[in-house]
């Protein structure tokens, strides 16, 4: 699922590839490849790969399409489909599919209607199907005439939640049934996380991160526009990156990160990583450098816990103590990172960029040890398999598998 578990932690259990050679590749821009009614004309990636335990690649893209993708055994340098899912005219924009603690079912929602048209919006769960490209569609879950581009985050029972445009949260159970549904602001478009005590954290648009009940009851709402910091907001009345809102500087379009002792760690829009206690108190607030539309990335925690790893829309990739919000280091990248990052079993963190780099920084230390040019922007982040390869997916529809 997103950033790796239920907690977003953006820890993978495998060691990454020491060196960034290309391998395979999958082109979704083929003709092939297209899905026959795009909700989108171009063949772009704005989420990230989940990863089944076969290592099996699960991967959505604008156009509407959720690619399952193996190693191919005939041609070396290539990825094959295992099979390809498309509601006619939908997609599910930014949203990054979850699968199955076994690894037999993949979900994931879907709105038919286009990105700023009248949409309806569905929850799939799908399997592999017995022959052919089409999986079996396990069931449904109406999400209302509304759009929906977060992604879902299953729970250890196999709880389902995933957030629609509406600020509607749902928990879905593994069969299908609705077991509650939350109103978490006016929009959500991002993943929720979910603590070990079962509380679910979703951030809104309305400048609020709320957390809510394993029942379905919001216990408390944190406000980021009551914590700003000295420094003075950059914002704007237009659009943020890619026309996706964010430059108001007003809520957040990031997922939250739950620490080992129930902290949780949010960017917002304003520039600003905050530590939230887990009765929803302030911890700590760190200013990363003012951009419009500051943070979109979720924040990965390091395998001890004690250091927190975030990407921003300006100054790079940055490590601050988890505890005191203490800056530890700052690695400068030129350009954006929307991406969130993924550390590996050995500490090493991989980026991707909007200057068409993915860079394997050592976390202890915040240096380089390779840099790869992708020769696209990578929105998206990358992704570790059980045999040490990373995968990527760029703006020009391209996955790319590194080892």
């Amino acid at each position: 699922m997103y950033q790796q578990d239920a907690q977003h932690t953006g820890r993978s259990p495998y060691a990454g590839p020491p060196q960034a050679t290309l391998l395979r590749r999958f082109d979704t821009a083929l003709p092939q490849n297209l899905p026959p009614e795009p909700a989108t004309p171009r063949a772009d990636f704005q989420s990230s790969s989940a990863i089944g335990p076969d290592g099996t690649i699960y991967v959505a893209n604008f156009p509407g399409a959720l690619f399952a993708l193996r190693d191919s055994p005939s041609a070396r340098d290539q990825l094959e489909l295992v099979w390809r899912f498309h509601p006619p005219t939908a997609s599910a924009f930014h949203a990054t599919p979850a699968v199955s603690s076994d690894g037999s079912t993949a979900y994931l929602g879907f709105a038919a209607g286009g990105f700023n048209g009248p949409s309806k919006a569905t929850f799939y769960a799908l399997k592999a199907p017995a022959s052919g490209s089409e999986p079996q569609v396990v069931w449904t879950v109406d999400l209302g005439a509304v759009r929906v581009m977060a992604s879902p985050t299953v729970g250890p029972d196999g709880t389902i939640y995933v957030g629609n445009s509406a600020g509607q949260l749902f928990a879905i159970a593994a069969n299908g049934s609705v077991r509650w549904t939350a109103q978490t602001g006016p929009t959500v478009k991002s993943a929720p996380a979910l603590a070990t005590d079962g509380t679910v954290y979703q951030a809104s648009s309305d400048g609020k991160l709320y957390a809510v009940s394993p029942q379905g009851q919001v216990k408390w709402t944190f406000d980021f526009g009551e914590h700003l910091g000295p420094t003075p907001l950059l914002t704007s009345q237009g659009a943020g990156p890619g026309g996706g809102g964010g430059a108001s500087g007003v809520g957040s379009g990031a997922s939250p990160t739950v620490g080992p002792d129930g902290t949780v760690f949010i960017g917002a829009n304003n520039s600003n990583m905050y530590a939230v206690s887990p009765d929803g108190g302030l911890k700590w607030l760190f200013e990363a450098e003012r951009e419009l539309a500051g943070i979109w990335t979720t924040p990965v925690l390091s395998l001890d816990g004690k250091t927190l790893y975030f990407g921003a829309n300006k100054g790079g990739v940055y490590a601050v103590d988890a505890e005191t919000g203490a800056r530890r280091w700052q690695f400068r990248v030129y350009g954006s990172i929307y991406a969130s990052s993924v550390l590996d079993s050995r500490g090493v963190l991989y980026t991707g960029t909007t200057v068409e780099h993915v860079y394997a920084i050592d976390s202890a230390r915040g240096e380089q040890l390779w840099d790869y040019d992708a020769h696209n922007e990578v929105w998206s982040a990358p992704s570790i398999r059980p045999d040490g390869t990373l995968v990527i997916a760029d703006r020009g529809g391209l996955i790319q598998v590194l080892g």
